[in-house]
């Protein structure tokens, strides 16, 4: 049967194809609500067709949220998880076509993460064209923000990975093709500084200045970075100021922390928090924090891939495991101590970069696999 499931998912190709322009043609940017919504109402009805129980869970602030069932009697239940936001904005499409160049399918998305959830559709076909017995439930849920940190998803998704024996990731694998074993911790801190104006020339020691407040800031923050525990903090924004000779009163800042664990991310937080400003007469303000938790190698994520391992074995391909620095929903569903295997969607490279795109067989290959850790084929 392992021959044969890896060789249906090739004979997938064209279907395959069809389904991902379709969705990419779909335009989804995360902060576009009525944009998702139309893909929203496409994969409802055609989630319905292929023979899922779906429900739609109405949102106001960003595109609805879809959850589909495949009910079965087996023990061992899998929620799929996948989210149709992209990071590019309405009118990339025109910019950047669905096209093919040889094994590799370029588009917006393509990669992060339309072809995950062309797998999850196409997954459920070979399993009834092979006639295949799921291992046991399934459940695909479709999120509308992780490109914006699932502030709208994140207690959905944990209810849902509450019960479940596993969850299986549908976002891309690492370049190579490895699947996601570890992913940092991800925080958003946002700062505020306010100084006291005055005239730059006139008498600018009545000044408190909220720029050089931040600068003494941005020293001491990115003097947090340790390399040999993988910790990145930077200050990727800042602006302040109003006129060219006025002391500036404010000032603001965001900082990008990745944070591969929990100890570390506690460490990042108080620091942050804890900020004394040089000059008394400033204010900070922190708001923000550590979002995503760290994707951890487990004893529960490590037995998963070694499952993962032995199936990609038997249909003839190896599979490898890396650490990666991005997060994705995984990291939510891992910290709750649910087995969690990340990067089973799709094989390629360029997220969120122009070249995005996927590598064909490879990815149908992930799609085989996929199958395999649903059924009873392996």
């Amino acid at each position: 049967m392992n021959a044969a499931l890896r060789e249906a998912a090739q004979v997938q190709e064209d279907a395959y194809l069809k389904t991902l322009a379709t969705l990419i043609g779909f335009e989804t940017p995360s902060n576009e609500a009525a944009a998702g919504n139309v893909l929203v109402d496409y994969l409802e009805l055609r989630l319905a067709q292929d023979g899922w129980q779906v429900e739609r869970l109405r949102q106001s602030e960003v595109g609805d949220q879809l959850i589909a069932r495949l009910a079965a009697s087996g023990e061992r239940s899998s929620l799929l998880l996948a989210h149709y936001d992209t990071v590019w904005p309405l009118g990339t499409l025109a910019q950047m076509p669905f096209k093919r160049d040889g094994e590799r399918v370029y588009g917006p998305g393509v990669l992060d993460m339309k072809a995950g959830i062309s797998s999850a559709l196409h997954a459920k076909i070979l399993i009834d064209k092979l006639k295949l017995e799921l291992a046991g439930p399934v459940t695909l849920l479709l999120s509308s923000d992780e490109e914006i940190g699932s502030h709208h998803s994140r207690k959905l998704i944990e209810t849902l990975a509450r019960e479940h024996e596993r969850v299986l990731v549908l976002e891309p694998g690492r370049d190579d093709g490895a699947l996601k074993l570890g992913r940092k911790a991800v925080g958003d801190f946002f700062l505020e500084f306010l100084g006291r104006s005055a005239h730059a020339g006139n008498n600018p020691k009545e000044g408190a200045s909220a720029l050089r407040e931040l600068a003494q800031f941005l020293l001491y923050v990115e003097d947090l970075n340790d390399d040999d525990a993988q910790t990145s903090v930077n200050l990727t924004v800042a602006e302040g100021g109003s006129a060219t000779n006025v002391i500036a009163e404010q000032a603001s800042a965001n900082v990008d922390v990745r944070i591969m664990t929990n100890p570390e991310a506690e460490r990042i937080e108080r620091a942050i928090r804890g900020y004394q400003p040089r000059d008394s007469r400033v204010q900070v303000k922190v708001s923000g924090g550590i979002n995503r938790p760290p994707l951890e190698l487990t004893t529960a994520n490590q037995a998963l891939f070694a499952e993962a391992k032995t199936l990609a074995s038997n249909l003839g391909f190896e599979l490898e495991g890396a650490v990666v620095g991005g997060g994705s929903d995984g990291n939510f569903t891992s910290a709750l101590g649910i087995a969690t295997l990340d990067g089973l969607g799709s094989v390629g490279e360029g997220p969120h970069a122009r070249h995005e795109h996927i590598r064909l067989s490879e990815t149908l290959d992930r799609l085989a696999l996929l199958t395999a850790l649903l059924t009873r084929s392996g």
